[in-house]
Parts: C-alpha cells; structure tokens; sequence
C-alpha cells in the first residue's frame, strides 16, 4: 500500500513548537503528529501581579487521552459496540503532578503511542466495514457503492473526526487515497483504509485550541468552541447538533456557552467527566490494588470500599448539587452488607444504602474507608501519606523531592510503639526532619483509622494521640485540629482550601497544571471561596472565564 504522510494541524504559534515528525507504522501509513511543549509556569514571589496579567493560557493542540478517544469513536460509530469493539488499544495515560491524566503538557506522542493509535485506528475501521454494519453507518454503500458515496463517507465521517468540515484540500486528500486502494481493492477495503488515514490524523487525534488573530491574541473558532466544550463537560466529541450550532455561529456569547455546559455535564457521559475528576484528585481507587496482609477479608472488602467512595461523591456533587464544605463534612456515607460487617456499624441490606456515620467515624471525603485504605502502609496507618493527602490535595503544596538512601521505619513492635510514636522518633532525625515536619504532623489526626480505614480506639492496647497541625514555610502553626473530623471542618472553613479545590477543578477542566490554574480563573476563585457554590457551578461556570474563549 503507498503511504499516505499526514500533515499536522497549522501551528501557527510559538508556544507550540514541539514536533516528532513522521513515524512510519507498519510499512503502511505514515503519521505526522505534532505536540505542545509549553514551559511550565511555575508560581514565583510576585505571583499575584503574575496572575493579574495573565488571564489566558498558550494556544495549544491537546492531544485525546486514551478515554477521551475511545469515547469518540464509541459515540461516533455507535454500532461497532453492538457486535464487539472492545474499546481503544492506548495504554495508560501518563499524569501530571497534580495527578491528572488529560493534561496537555504530559499528553504526547511517541513511537508506541503512535502504534497504539494505528492499532486502534485498524481495529475500528475494520469493525466498521463490516458486511452488517457498512450499510447502517454508509447507506450509499448497498446501492451505489461508487466515488460519489465516498464523498458522502469522507465528508460526513471526517466532520465528526476533526470536529469541522473538512477543507476541498483534505477531502480531495482522502479521496485520492480511496481512488488508489479503489484500483486495487473491492469498495469496504478502500473505504476501510481511507477511515483508517482518517482516526489517525493529527486533526483527529488532537484538538485544536489555537484559534485565529484577534487583537493582541487569539479568538478560538466556533468549531475549536464546540470541541472544547465537548471534551470538557462530556468527556467525548461534539454531537452533530452542537457541530450543526458551530455552523451557525450559535456559541458566540457567554451565555449560549454556559447553557451548554450545563446541559452537557447532566449527561452520563458529563457525570463520568465528573467522577474522573475525583478519581484523579483523591485516587480513592487505588484501594483496591493494595495488599493488607493482616486483614484476612481484606480482597472481598476492597471492591465495596471504592464504590462506597464513589457513591458518596455521586451524592455530594450529583445528586445534591453541594460544594466543597458538603465534600468535607457529610456525616453519612454508604453501606452494603460486606462493608457493615467491615466496618461493625450500620444494617445489612441487599445492596448499598445511605448510613450515618457513628460521630468518633470521622466525617466527609477524608473520612471515606477507601481513601485511607488507599493512603496506609500493608500493615499499618501512616501520617506521612495521609497527612500529603492534605498537603498536596486541599493545600495545593508540591512534595519535596526525597534524599537518597532513606533509612526504612523501624518494624513494627506491637504493644510497645504506637505508629506516631514511631515517625515521630524516626522522622525527627536528620535529613528526613526537613521534609516530615511539612505533612507528618497533619497525618496525625487520622491516627483513629487503621490501614484498611476502621475507627479504632486504641493500637494493640496503647493510647492513641490524634492531634495534628499544619506547618507554614516559615514554620508558623496554620492549622491546629484533633481527629479527623476536627480537621475536616477546619479545612472547609479555609480560603486557601477553597482556593486550592479551585484550581486543582480548573487545572482538570483546562487541561493545564504546573502554576497554570491559578492565572486563568481569576475573578472565579471567590465564588468558590464563598463555600456555597457547588462543584457543577462553579465547573460550568469555567465558561466564563476569557481562557475559555480566548488564547495570548
């Protein structure tokens, strides 16, 4: 087969420079694609005047994460799944510090990205030209099976792809490379490898924010608009009725935008958009990957703790439209059979039901079981990862880098030390102290909560002391708090919590972290300091802010 070389979106931008040139795949089709590379912004002593100044972020070309992509196709050929497409071929997306997977700094192409991209590219193409499914996504194809119909294919199925209409240059494009495997194959394979061209394309595989000349920056067009939209709130490709209003110039005003995202987020898809986000912010999933060797039931409970989680959240921010103060101190959580003998509270039902929680259980988020399973040692609690938690999840705080050849915990001796006593003694010496002392001490107030999240009033017999603090830089006390739940209500009670949960939602909406948040939502942070706003106002309310719409 001739190979058919791609080229990458207009980048017409300097902040756009990155470029890894044609990968040759297969002996087939080649892959131009190209990256963004923007330098990091990173926070600096005048970062107030900084932030005042920059109200947009870089033009940029995003690449799909590998669900953003599998969503398209899925919704785009909504047949394929009927008869067995097992979802796209990418692996795991890389993450940023912040912990999030569609970041645009993070997301590149390499060379097994790009086979990756291939494979799933052939897979759905071939799934598509199926003798059954051929008809239903061409209709053409039974009866005039011709050139003609080609068009319609390339027109109608590249509209979806590049989120556009395609120009006379990239149609005449893909006909030329149906016409040549026309020459040589029946009419499925020519159409089957022109699809194939098609997925693979950077116009495809990347969305475009780069947006035209406009003043002293860039407008993004109605298309790029819709696309952003679509990513944002849905998680997937615009529909043909959001493309059909792109069209039309019908996304021109702050409000037509916001009435969008709003509609777009109570979707399912936008619901998933939604508890992605918390997954990524607090990684409660990871629970059921660890080992807890001491708790024997503990591979039966694991499943139960992350969907008590997720059923929390879905509550909270979904069912109950609440902010960040309602995530932080609910009082109720929920419970299925295996949790309530878990946990030793509650009444077994036959699936999960909504439970208040017994008032020495902690309360909110924070107090879920599957986030302190997640955030534990094997065999015991830790301070250190449940008090990072809080410093780098509520308190926006960057981890310092660890010295090399870390001396390990001393083993644990039951009925002698108690955990705190432990890392208190071991983490006070030498170049751990530096670093400890910035997150240790707010881990100690989870110390109530064993390694697999149950309340516990004391360790192996000894008294346990759940007080903790938080550290300034310069080593000023900015939070005292006893317990879990003390803490908790402390936390949402803060400016810089709110101020934190604001950027870190920005951050996920945008695609951006490394400083960046902070710089584009501007005058939108206070509504979230308020501690009224809910989680879907104020990510809806994202439109709002001259990023969404507008690139320098």
């Amino acid at each position: 087969m001739s190979a058919l070389l791609h080229k990458s979106p207009s980048r017409r931008r300097k902040s756009s420079t990155c470029g890894i040139g044609s990968v040759v795949l297969s002996g087939a089709l080649s892959l131009s694609l190209a990256c963004s590379s923007n330098e990091p912004t990173q926070p600096s002593s005048s970062d107030e005047q900084i932030c005042a100044e920059a109200t947009v972020g870089p033009p940029l070309l995003r690449r799909l994460s590998g669900r953003e992509l599998e969503n398209s196709l899925g919704d785009i050929f909504p047949t394929i799944k009927a008869i067995g497409w097992a979802g796209g071929k990418l692996g795991v997306d890389p993450v940023s510090h912040m912990g999030f997977g569609n970041d645009a700094q993070v997301l590149q192409v390499n060379q097994q990205t790009a086979q990756e991209i291939l494979d799933t590219a052939e897979d759905v193409a071939g799934y598509v030209t199926n003798a059954g499914i051929l008809p239903l996504v061409l209709p053409c194809s039974t009866f005039t099976p011709d050139r003609t119909c080609a068009t319609t294919f390339v027109r109608d199925t590249g509209r979806r792809l590049f989120r556009r209409p395609l120009s006379d240059a990239e149609r005449n494009e893909y006909l030329g490379l149906y016409d040549s495997m026309k020459q040589k194959a029946d009419f499925p394979t020519a159409i089957k490898w022109t699809l194939v061209a098609m997925i693979q394309s950077p116009n495809s595989i990347y969305r475009s924010e780069l947006g035209v000349a406009d003043g002293d920056g860039y407008k993004l067009s109605q298309h790029e608009l819709a696309s952003e939209l679509a990513y944002t709130f849905s998680g997937t490709t615009p529909t043909v009725a959001l493309l059909d209003k792109a069209d039309r110039g019908e996304l021109a005003t702050p409000e037509a935008l916001h009435a969008e995202a709003v509609a777009l987020i109570a979707t399912p898809r936008g619901q998933d958009v939604v508890r992605q986000l918390f997954r990524s912010w607090f990684r409660y999933e990871r629970a059921a990957t660890v080992t807890r060797p001491d708790v024997v039931n503990y591979f039966n409970v694991r499943n139960s703790l992350v969907e008590e989680t997720k059923r929390f959240i879905d509550q909270v921010v979904l069912s109950d439209r609440g902010g960040l103060n309602q995530l932080l101190t609910a009082n109720y959580t929920f419970l299925d059979a295996t949790l309530v003998t878990h946990y030793g509270y509650g009444t077994a039902s036959g699936g999960f039901a909504r439970t208040q929680r017994p008032p020495e259980w902690g309360i909110g988020v924070l107090a879920q079981g599957a986030i302190l399973a997640a955030n534990a040692q094997a065999q015991s609690s830790s301070p250190t990862q449940r008090g990072l938690l809080v410093f780098e999840k509520l308190l926006c705080n960057v981890r310092p880098e660890p010295p090399k050849n870390i001396p390990p915990l001393p083993p644990i001796m039951p009925g002698q030390k108690t955990t705190r006593d432990r890392y208190e003694s071991q983490h006070a010496v030498g170049s751990c102290a530096f670093c400890h002392k910035q997150f240790d001490p707010i881990g100690f107030t989870f110390e109530h909560f064993d390694e697999v999240g149950r309340y516990r009033n004391d360790e192996k017999g000894l008294p346990i002391n759940d007080s903790g603090r938080a550290l300034t830089a310069t080593d000023q006390v900015s939070i005292e708090a006893t317990g879990q739940a003390d803490l908790a209500q402390k936390l949402a009670s803060r400016d810089d919590v709110r101020s934190c949960a604001a950027d870190m939602m920005a951050a996920y909406a945008y695609g951006l972290s490394e400083g960046q948040p902070r710089c584009l939502i501007g005058k939108l942070r206070p509504n979230m300091q308020s501690g009224d706003q809910s989680v879907l106002e104020y990510l809806t309310g994202l439109t709002a802010a001259p990023h969404f719409t507008r690139r320098r």
